[in-house]
């Protein structure tokens, strides 16, 4: 059974009860096919803070892991004024968080189809980037490059899935004296086993040529722009290094003349990846994950589950913890023991109402 299969079969077990009418709505945490969790007990589970735990400022919205959400402001509305949080310039701190939690998302999918996989790893020209950064449309590329590339697929009657990420190669662009950024992308490159790839790398080459045409670039000789690779080893082993590697090497270019090479998207998947990724980013019951976290010690001894807190840079932030649930077999295996606990408890509860109902009949006058 696969990892996707596994993950919905658990969907039903660990979606939280229907909420009636009039009901609080509680904070829910959600369950990946990283099979990873992320979530502070700090605000809304009383019973679990941290008794050193000090009020602090309201969080952040990328913090928003479990907790109730503050009411919205009031006279929040349509605007034409600009969005003063909003940056002048996406990308210069290199991937975000939320990126990479996406991408690892999307290739712990991926893995299941690892013979399927085609790697392809896209370095342009020193003349073509030049002429992308004379031009200031390198973000046209991009987008045209995944776009192409998605079409191609489904002309060829396969699914368009299709996961990318740009890096900064950092000794090319030492040499070259400006940030050469070059992209690689994980996509199904044909049906099954059996079949044969659906795209040669004269394919591949068209879909740089044409991203290049977008960009109102003129398309060089492209033989040694593309390289393209089946997976043979775990995906998320190709992809690994590049997530942090390149991204964190842009500080230098910020504010040169070259900055506009500085990629403003590091990362990029098609809508039907991204479908079929939220398919499985399932919900968790608040009352299971609050249990698991009572019991995170005995847990992690047994190594039913994994747990780490996490160190943020900001002060602000709330307590945050990470669980890493191991296998679906294993989570499996909590849920079964979270409901034998609490029918166990709810048995303890019921057999003390009746038995103080009993006590009341014994010590009652006769009628």
């Amino acid at each position: 059974m696969s990892l996707s299969a596994d993950l919905l079969a658990l969907g039903e077990a660990l979606a939280p009860p229907e909420a009636q009418w009039g009901d609080p709505e509680l904070p829910t945490a959600w369950l990946c096919p990283r099979l990873r969790t992320t979530y502070s007990p700090r605000v809304s589970w009383q019973a679990h803070a941290p008794a050193a735990a000090e009020a602090r400022a309201p969080s952040m919205p990328e913090w928003a892991r479990v907790w109730d959400p503050a009411p919205p402001a009031p006279g929040l509305g349509l605007s034409l004024a600009p969005n003063s949080k909003r940056p002048p310039r996406y990308g210069l701190q290199g991937m975000p968080a939320a990126g990479r939690k996406a991408v690892w998302r999307a290739l712990a999918l991926l893995e299941e189809m690892r013979p399927l996989l085609s790697f392809w790893t896209v370095s342009l020209p020193t003349e073509s980037l030049s002429a992308l950064r004379q031009a200031d449309t390198l973000p046209l590329f991009q987008d045209r490059l995944r776009k192409e590339l998605s079409r191609l697929l489904r002309a060829k009657g396969l699914p368009d899935l299709v996961v990318g990420v740009a890096e900064l190669q950092p000794a090319r662009s030492r040499a070259a004296g400006f940030p050469c950024p070059h992209w690689h992308v994980v996509f199904q490159g044909r049906r099954d086993r059996q079949s044969r790839w659906a795209l040669s790398r004269a394919d591949l080459d068209g879909v740089i040529a044409a991203a290049l045409a977008t960009a109102g670039v003129r398309a060089p000789a492209l033989q040694s722009a593309g390289n393209v690779q089946q997976v043979r080893r775990s995906v998320r082993a190709y992809l690994a290094k590049y997530m942090t590697k390149g991204s964190g090497d842009c500080a230098r270019w910020v504010g040169s003349s070259h900055e506009n090479l500085i990629p403003r998207q590091w990362w990029f998947w098609t809508r039907r990846l991204r479908a079929w990724v939220l398919e499985h980013v399932l919900p968790i019951a608040f009352d299971f994950l609050a249990w698991v976290h009572l019991y995170r010690e005995q847990l992690q001894a047994r190594d039913l589950a994994r747990f780490r807190r996490l160190e943020l840079s900001d002060p602000r932030a709330p307590i945050t913890w990470e669980v890493s649930w191991v296998s679906c077999e294993h989570v499996a295996q909590l849920i079964y023991l979270w409901q034998l606990d609490s029918w166990d408890a709810q048995w303890e509860r019921d057999f003390r109402v009746n038995q103080w109902q009993l006590s009341r009949l014994r010590t009652s006058p006769a009628a």
